[in-house]
């Protein structure tokens, strides 16, 4: 069953055109890596079905529901999660009070004061933690933490709601190799335990090529190719448009 279902997304900045007529889908349970060089359309791809811009035409739907052009607030209470390149956690509060903010965000508890907040969702806050291996750290201060464990802390946090869909832009950005293999392998598990979608941005080949389920290749936003990893390896459309150091990742 598809979960996100992307149909003939258009974007043009004045005469640059960003994305021409870009399908496609991700089912539930499903780990897609949306990928392509540089000023291929990936970010304005993902802004678009995160409702931060909004398509000159086509659609975006979640679980059958049209969402296009809707706020970003409103999106993710249909159940869409996102990451981001750069992790942004509140750096003053504790592991365990950024996920408990994020479920009282995602339960429209606008009224809880400080003082009771620190009760609320204390327990799912602490098992959603679990499941990124940051318990342990549950009462430390987020600014405290070494960078690996902010981007954990952040895919807690994008978790806390609930989502059927998972936006990850860039989720190993800035961490080392085996930082890299352990935190996609984790979105891994967590996307098969769950049944959730999961669409991401990946600029190392490697790990794009070892964990993904399946691969669409945007260049100068158009789709090129659209398949599993060994089918989108050997086209030569996508070895074209990477040249040089990514193509020599695809072998």
């Amino acid at each position: 069953m598809s979960i996100l279902s992307v149909r003939s997304l258009t974007k043009s900045y004045g005469g640059v055109q960003a994305l021409h007529d870009v399908s496609f889908e991700v089912a539930a349970g499903e780990f897609l890596a949306l990928i392509g060089p540089n000023g291929a359309g990936k970010s304005t791809c993902f802004n678009i079905i995160n409702g931060q811009l909004r398509p000159d035409s086509g659609t975006v739907s979640i679980n059958g529901r049209d969402i296009t052009g809707r706020s970003p607030r409103r999106i993710a209470r249909l159940g869409v999660g996102r990451t981001f390149q750069i992790a942004a956690v509140f750096g003053s509060m504790t592991v365990l009070e950024n996920v408990q903010m994020a479920m009282i965000g995602a339960a429209r508890q606008v009224f809880a004061v400080h003082r009771l907040a620190r009760e609320l969702h204390r327990e799912r806050a602490l098992a959603c933690l679990a499941q990124v291996g940051m318990e342990s750290h549950a009462e430390r201060p987020a600014a405290a933490l070494a960078y690996g464990d902010v981007k954990r802390l952040e895919l807690a946090i994008a978790l806390a709601g609930g989502p059927s869909l998972l936006l990850m832009d860039e989720p190993t950005a800035g961490m080392g190799t085996g930082e890299r293999g352990a935190m996609i392998a984790l979105v891994k598990a967590l996307t098969v335990e769950h049944k959730l979608a999961v669409l991401f941005t990946e600029h190392s080949m490697d790990v794009v090529f070892a964990h993904a389920d399946r691969i669409v290749v945007l260049a100068r936003g158009r789709v090129i190719a659209n398949g599993t990893v060994e089918e989108v390896r050997a086209d030569p459309q996508v070895r074209t448009a990477y040249l040089g150091t990514a193509a020599e990742g695809m072998r």
